[in-house]
C-alpha cells in the first residue's frame, strides 16, 4: 500500500517528475560528454592516459650477453646505467628530448633513480606499481622517469603523453640523446664509448591506460539525480504543510484571551473581588462586619 501511495502522489505531480527526469538526463551526459562550444557540439569525455615503456642495456663492445664477463665488468656496467639514468633526468638532457620530440621542454617532467621527486635514494628494484603512480602524476603533460636496478646494467624508461605516439617517441628520443651524450665522453684521452656500449632492447612499447566512461556510469548518474529528485518530490511537500500548520496553532494560542480568575463561591460569600484594575492589581477583598445591635 505504502508503494502505491508513493506511485500515487508522484502521479499528481507530473510535472516536477517531468522535470527531474530532464535534469537526470543531462547529468548522465555529462558524465560521458562534454559540451565544447568550439567546435560547438558533445565530445566524449574520457579518463585515458598515454605510456610507452622501454630498456636500455649499458653494455661493453664485447657483449656481457654473450661472453659474459667477469662480476665486475657486469657491476662497473650497472652503476653507469644508474649514472646514465640520472643524466637523463638533469635539465640539459631533458632539453635535447623536447627538441627531438617537438614539444617545448618546459612540458616536459624528468626523474632518475635519485631523483627526490621518485622518492627512491638507493637503487634498489622499483615494483611495476610505483612506476604506475609515478607516471600518473597529476599535472605532467609529458612525463618521463628513468629507473635503474641495483646489480643490473639495465636503464628502464617509461613515458608519458597525451597520445601514444608522443610517448613512443619519448622513450625513443631518451635512447637517442643518451647514445650522443655517451659518445662524447672521454676517458684519458680515449673515448668511453670504447668500453661502453648502449643497446636497445626492442623498440619501446606504448599504449593506453584507462577508458572512457562507460554506460554504467552515465546509469548510476541517472538513478542518484532521479531517485533525489523523486524523494524531494514528495517529501518537501509534507515539510511545508506541518510547518504551517505548527505556524497556525502558535498563532491561536498567541490569540486566546488571558483567562480571569474567578472566585470561589466561599470568596464570593466573605465578599471577594476577583476582578482587576487596569494596572493588573487585585482589588482587596472586603470584609463583612458584624451588624451592631443597639441596646
Amino acid at each position: 500500500m505504502a508503494f502505491v501511495d508513493t506511485i500515487r502522489q508522484l502521479w499528481q505531480r507530473k510535472l516536477l517528475v517531468g522535470l527531474v527526469f530532464a535534469l537526470a538526463v543531462f547529468a548522465a551526459i555529462l558524465t560521458a560528454y562534454q559540451v565544447s562550444i568550439s567546435p560547438p557540439g558533445l565530445h566524449k569525455r574520457t579518463l585515458q592516459i598515454s605510456a610507452a615503456s622501454s630498456q636500455i642495456l649499458v653494455d661493453s663492445p664485447k657483449s656481457t650477453l654473450v661472453s659474459g664477463g667477469s662480476p665486475e665488468t657486469f657491476n662497473a656496467l650497472a652503476t653507469r646505467a644508474q649514472i646514465y639514468g640520472q643524466y637523463l633526468s638533469s635539465l640539459e638532457a631533458r632539453r635535447q628530448i623536447a627538441k627531438l620530440v617537438g614539444v617545448p621542454p618546459q612540458t616536459i617532467s624528468t626523474a632518475g633513480p635519485f631523483s627526490p621527486e621518485t622518492g627512491k635514494y638507493t637503487y634498489e628494484s622499483q615494483p611495476a606499481g610505483e612506476r604506475a603512480s609515478e607516471l600518473l602524476k597529476e599535472g605532467a603533460v609529458y612525463r618521463l622517469v628513468f629507473s635503474a636496478q641495483e646489480g643490473v646494467p639495465i636503464l628502464s624508461v617509461s613515458s608519458q603523453a597525451p597520445t601514444t605516439e608522443r610517448a613512443i617517441a619519448l622513450a625513443n628520443a631518451s635512447f637517442h640523446v643518451l647514445t650522443d651524450y655517451v659518445d662524447s665522453l672521454e676517458a684519458e684521452d680515449k673515448p668511453v664509448s670504447d668500453g661502453v656500449t648502449l643497446r636497445e632492447l626492442g623498440t619501446p612499447q606504448g599504449g593506453t591506460l584507462g577508458s572512457s566512461n562507460g554506460m554504467i556510469l552515465m546509469a548510476l548518474a541517472f538513478l542518484a539525480v532521479f531517485g533525489l529528485g523523486c524523494a524531494a518530490i514528495l517529501i518537501v511537500p509534507g515539510f511545508a504543510r506541518r510547518w504551517r500548520a505548527l505556524d497556525d496553532v502558535d498563532r491561536a494560542h498567541a490569540a486566546e484571551p488571558y483567562p480571569q480568575p474567578v472566585a470561589t463561591e466561599a470568596q464570593a460569600a466573605h465578599g471577594y473581588d476577583a476582578t482587576q484594575h487596569a494596572e493588573g492589581d487585585t482589588v482587596e477583598p472586603l470584609t463583612r462586619h458584624p451588624a451592631q445591635h443597639l441596646g
